[in-house]
């Protein structure tokens, strides 16, 4: 099958369904997601043949220094075929060209995806991940 990348932040349709699709359906304030993705610094969206968003991935930060990698995100159907890797490609791509010089891309990481990151040079050594959420009141 062939695919074809654009160098886009996804819509929220195609984020909402691949979302769905990779079971994280109520790992999002929904009505947040338009603002969240207008908010993004890039990102990726793959295609099938049939026009359907099969991949995505985005980019949030400060756009000069500091990066970190969201949402990447490949349909069940379509894994096993470089999809994931692509992604992380152009977006890496898009971060050095908007960084200009070095900067810090940092990411979290389902526990599925760690060897696709670790095969992509992102490591656990140095840092200590730490995050929170915070609920009104």
């Amino acid at each position: 099958m062939e695919y074809r990348f654009a160098n886009a932040v996804p819509t929220v349709d195609q984020h909402g369904s691949l979302a769905v699709a990779v079971g994280w359906a109520d790992s999002f304030r929904w009505e947040a997601m338009p603002a969240s993705l207008a908010g993004s610094v890039c990102g990726v969206v793959a295609f099938a043949e049939t026009g359907e968003a099969v991949a995505m991935g985005r980019v949030v930060g400060d756009g000069a220094f500091y990066f970190y990698i969201q949402d990447v995100a490949v349909h069940p159907d379509h894994r096993r075929r470089g999809l994931g890797t692509e992604v992380m490609r152009r977006l890496r791509e898009q971060i050095a060209e908007r960084a200009g010089g070095d900067c810090f891309v940092g990411l979290f990481s389902t526990p599925e995806a760690v060897a696709l990151y670790r095969a992509e040079g992102f490591g656990m050594e140095a840092m200590t991940g730490m995050w929170q959420v915070l609920r009104p009141g």
